[in-house]
């Protein structure tokens, strides 16, 4: 197998495989392997495509090139069964380019009934062929039922290597057991009647009732230009893929709608935490002020009895039978300056043990560790959306308890916010993915309640500071974080 240099190096791709209905509580999750090529400007290759299902074996072939920023592929196929000899669910098969990060974009609906070529284009440089079985070629993520994927031969360029995938199985594997097959109905139509059913399942008749009642209108009207016949008419045809575009419309603005439903129980929550945080704050605060009153009384005291040794002292040279008695009462003032002494002692142990449990409390939440600089609160990259600043739901609840401990924490502290990232991309990039994904923190705990002026800095750094190699993937995962720096408690 010829290689390309480094720079075009083949890379994993990692990309999820669901049928685009939301991933839901409790959604099954599997793992599968695939490869992805780098295809490098101006030059092309081939791929083989390889069965998945029983027939197995060389399925067909694609020759990829790139272009201009583009990346052509020309897809040769053998002829694939009826879609419903897979189950009832399955009405067309469609060709996706998946690229690493796990996005996959849907090129072209594949016909079955003969052997065939396909052209289709994209933008990704960098990605994998699959082919699936799937309800309706609107689909915007590629379902379970996968029939083919791409395969190195003797005649692909550059190094591949393979990687395990997370695909979501439990709502499709449990519909593609539903009902029977139909051969009679044009698949078009079949496919419109899935996608409008699978939109009402996921919650559309909910969550986006005006959007579904837009793709029943427009089934209806399939059905009727159809009227029964052996085949569609163009009309017929139209409108059952105009039905379909508008059930997956439905579909995506009901995963939008019911995301942004979940933020707002979250937020909902948070501030109760919030507000619980504040309460057990005043109260810890009153405690502590009550203690520092009593410690400052004692202290006085102490002053007072000292004064009184000493004038019990002067007054012993003029007085010699008095000395016995002054001396009594030095001993006293004495036992009183250790009395507070000992108090004093115990407040600072009190001090350093409500500091121990502040620790205690952020690593039950967080990775903690101590430094000569304060603690140090670490956020991997996987509580953050690939590649961007937004907080992914676990990070916001994490947040919201850390913020929690710290509303109620009675010392004083102060915190600096830091954003690293691994070596890949640009500094400039890097600096602004940082740089916002610590703002993106600092922002959230200030919106759960943490006063702004606790916050004393807010920076990114980019890849400046590592603390492992980027030279592996283990390292660059360590070197993509964000830190919490919480110093000066009370000191």
């Amino acid at each position: 197998m010829r290689l390309w240099s480094s720079r075009s190096a083949v890379v994993v791709s990692s990309f999820v495989l669901a049928l685009g209905l939301g991933a839901g509580a409790g959604a099954e999750v599997d793992t599968r392997s695939t490869l992805a090529l780098t295809y490098r400007e101006g030059s092309g290759t081939q791929v083989d495509m390889v069965g998945t299902s029983a027939r197995g074996g060389t399925l067909g072939k694609a020759d990829v090139k790139r272009s201009e920023g583009r990346t052509r592929v020309k897809l040769k196929l053998d002829e694939l069964p009826h879609p419903q000899s897979l189950g009832a669910l399955y009405t067309t098969y469609v060709l996706w380019a998946v690229a690493p990060e796990g996005r996959a974009e849907n090129l072209a609906e594949l016909p079955h009934s003969k052997s065939f070529d396909v052209e289709a284009t994209t933008s990704l440089p960098t990605f994998g062929l699959i082919v699936t079985a799937e309800p309706y070629a609107a689909v915007t993520r590629p379902g379970w039922r996968l029939i083919a994927q791409n395969a190195v031969n003797d005649e692909t360029k550059g190094r591949v290597q393979t990687g395990k995938v997370e695909y979501e199985t439990a709502q499709e594997r449990s519909l593609a057991l539903r009902g029977s097959p139909d051969l009679k109905t044009p698949l078009p139509l079949l496919g419109a009647r899935r996608a409008v059913s699978l939109a009402r399942v996921a919650g559309a008749d909910r969550f986006a009732e005006s959007e579904l009642a837009e793709a029943n209108a427009k089934l209806s009207v399939a059905e009727e230009l159809w009227g029964g016949r052996d085949k569609l008419s163009k009309e017929a045809d139209m409108a059952a893929r105009e039905a379909m575009r508008l059930a997956e419309h439905a579909r995506s603005v009901t995963a939008e709608r019911q995301t942004a439903a979940g933020l707002a129980r979250e937020r909902r929550d948070a501030r109760a935490a919030v507000s619980q945080a504040r309460s057990e704050a005043g109260a810890a605060q009153d405690q502590a002020e009550r203690a520092q009153a009593q410690a400052a009384q004692a202290q006085a005291q102490a002053t007072l009895e000292r004064r009184q040794a000493e004038q019990a002292r002067a007054q012993a040279d003029d007085a010699m039978l008095e000395t016995a008695k002054a001396k009594a009462s030095v001993m006293e003032a004495q036992g009183e300056a250790e009395q507070a002494r000992l108090e004093a002692q115990q407040a600072r142990q009190d001090q350093a043990a409500m500091q121990e449990q502040l620790y205690r409390s952020l690593s039950a939440i967080l990775e903690t560790r101590r430094e000569a600089r304060g603690l140090i609160v670490n956020l991997s990259d996987v509580l953050f959306d690939f590649d961007r600043a937004t907080l992914t739901p676990g990070a916001r609840e994490k947040l919201s308890k850390l913020s929690g401990v710290l509303i109620a924490y009675p010392g004083t502290y102060r915190i600096d916010v830091e954003g690293h990232t691994d070596a890949v991309g640009t500094n400039e990039y890097n600096e602004s993915l940082s740089q916002g994904r610590a703002q993106g923190v600092a922002s959230y705990v200030q919106q759960a309640g943490v006063p702004a002026d606790r916050i004393r800095s807010v920076a990114g750094f980019g890849e400046t500071r590592p603390v492992a190699s980027n030279d592996n993937a283990a390292g660059r995962q360590q070197n993509r974080r964000v830190e919490l720096v919480i110093a000066d408690l009370d000191r």
